[in-house]
């Protein structure tokens, strides 16, 4: 299959309006150079791991040229964070590139350190060579394990140094997703007050990412939230069952569309610890009350779409809001269930499999 040109890429983001957005152009690394790739997220997009090491992929993924007509994207959003609304996030150092059309659905392509943005705040914009990699293995053993995430295509290092608690590269992660809208889109039209937006973003939602599962109508923004809370459902159920940590469960890093966002704090939890331990398992140092602990993930992810009922109650009835979330536990428990069993079949049959929490 021959590699597709950075030409491909489109930008429907756009379609939602200036107010969820700001455009501009990434910063380029100097001296630009592949450091690591996942093949086989390569492949979801049609390119092999030499195509990101040089020419024009290359020029685009270390923000060195972009193609015609591509239109980059930070993205605006807020959020709660450890319990408190925080109206002032963003993407401070994420770009949107554009959107690709696979076999298996749209893939967005992002840029992780791709330079200030106006939500930077006083951050630098950049990301450090050592969590780009933590990331793009975390999203690797996660596709392993059959868990919706985000992919992480590659990561490209510069000569420029970032203080990481250490110097160290400078360096860009390249991430695809079928969407990089999260809960915390939804609350910024919430604070602002902008009825108007919440149905553009939930009509957006339905057209690009739930064609065919929520049927047109009166209705539909109700069905959308019941499967989002449903989408939140089964991916805590994955996380738990394969012991993994997320680690930063903000509204802000909730997938509007049920993939793991954002695995910069995530990790598994210690294969050998007792029950509790591993309940009480903490994988970000920010994390020092233990809100976002291996145990509490599944409630967070309930409270998270309480939250997200708040924000959309401008447009949905407040009873359709509450039979959805009702539906959270008992599909969580069900399809928990379903996973454990799955892997306990699966480590029965591959006895020499590793574990995942070590």
């Amino acid at each position: 299959m021959p590699a597709l040109p950075p030409s491909a890429l489109h930008q429907p983001l756009l379609h939602l309006g200036p107010d969820f957005f700001t455009e501009l152009s990434p910063r380029p690394l100097t001296n630009p150079e592949l450091v690591a790739c996942d093949p086989d997220a390569a492949a979801l997009i049609g390119l092999a791991p030499d195509d990101c090491a040089a020419g024009a992929w290359l020029d685009l993924l270390s923000g060195r040229r972009l193609p015609r007509g591509c239109r980059p994207l930070a993205l605006d959003y807020a959020g709660h964070q450890f319990g408190r609304f925080n109206p002032f996030l963003g993407d401070g150092r994420v770009l949107v590139l554009g959107s690709i059309v696979t076999e298996r659905g749209r893939l967005e392509l992002s840029l992780k350190g791709a330079g200030r943005t106006p939500y930077a705040r006083e951050a630098d914009g950049r990301a450090g060579l050592t969590e780009c990699l933590h990331e793009l293995d975390l999203s690797r053993r996660l596709a392993g394990l059959g868990i919706p995430t985000a992919r992480c295509l590659c990561v490209i290092a510069g000569d420029e140094q970032v203080d990481r608690g250490g110097f160290e590269r400078a360096a860009i992660l390249v991430r695809l997703a079928p969407s990089h809208l999260r809960f915390g889109t939804f609350e910024n039209c919430f604070f602002k007050r902008d009825t108007l937006g919440l149905r553009r973003l939930a009509d957006y939602l339905i057209a690009h990412h739930c064609a065919g599962r929520v049927p047109a109508g009166d209705d539909r923004h109700a069905a959308l939230f019941r499967a989002m809370v449903l989408d939140t459902a089964d991916l805590i159920a994955h996380w738990q069952a394969a012991g993994f940590t997320h680690g930063m469960m903000n509204t802000d890093n909730q997938s509007a569309v049920g993939v793991t966002l954002d695995l910069g704090a995530a990790a598994f939890v210690p294969a050998d610890g007792t029950a509790a331990e591993r309940d009480a398992f903490v994988a970000s140092p920010l994390d020092d009350k233990g809100r976002y602990a291996f145990g509490a993930q599944p409630t967070i992810g309930l409270w998270n779409c309480n939250v997200l009922a708040r924000a959309l109650s401008p447009i949905i009835p407040a009873e359709a809001l509450r039979e959805a979330l009702r539906a959270y536990e008992p599909h969580y428990l069900r399809q928990f269930e379903a996973r454990r069993a799955a892997r306990q079949q699966a480590v029965v049959h591959s006895p020499r499999e590793p574990n995942p929490g070590s």
